[in-house]
């Protein structure tokens, strides 16, 4: 009878004495069976925070936010910028469909927001007080109570294709 110990190496020495396996090339997965949903985007600008980077040298960056589906599922928590410098609001791009954003406003606090998303195009949501809207087409804004525009009204959107 051969001892245990002696059996293990006799395997390992024969194992390795062995060819390596050789596998069929590896490449991308198949194109997806599955439906892909259009995609648009979103911008929101958001209240902003300022942040000291320097003596007398200030950044104000977009506060983040919430995207839930109509049912208040959250879809996305967006940080809204990139460092403490990163003065421009996040471009997120989602599927085509209808949303609430909950957001900070500058002069009105929290408030949500229903936006629609439409493949292709970018909704954009002004809730920073640097938004002025057109003259000419101050009667489609959606407004805060206080009056202050946040963005163009769904009907005006469509109304200009």
């Amino acid at each position: 009878m051969i001892p245990i110990g002696a059996a293990i190496i006799s395997l390992l020495v024969a194992g390795c004495a062995s060819k390596p396996v050789v596998l069929p090339p590896v490449g991308p997965a198949p194109p997806s069976q599955t439906y892909d949903p259009p995609k648009g985007y979103l911008r929101v600008f958001s209240d902003t925070e300022k942040h000291e980077i320097g003596e007398n040298l200030y950044y104000y960056t977009h506060k983040s936010y919430i995207i839930y589906t109509p049912s208040g599922r959250q879809l996305k928590y967006v940080a809204n910028h990139v460092g403490d410098t990163d003065e421009s609001p996040t471009l997120v791009t989602i599927p085509a469909g209808r949303y609430n954003v909950l957001a900070d406003s500058s002069s009105y606090g929290r408030v949500t927001v229903p936006v629609i998303i439409e493949a292709g195009r970018t909704t954009v949501v002004h809730l920073d007080d640097a938004w002025r809207s057109p003259r000419n087409l101050q009667a489609g804004m959606v407004r805060l109570p206080d009056g202050e525009p946040v963005g163009w009204s769904s009907s005006i959107a469509k109304s200009s294709e």
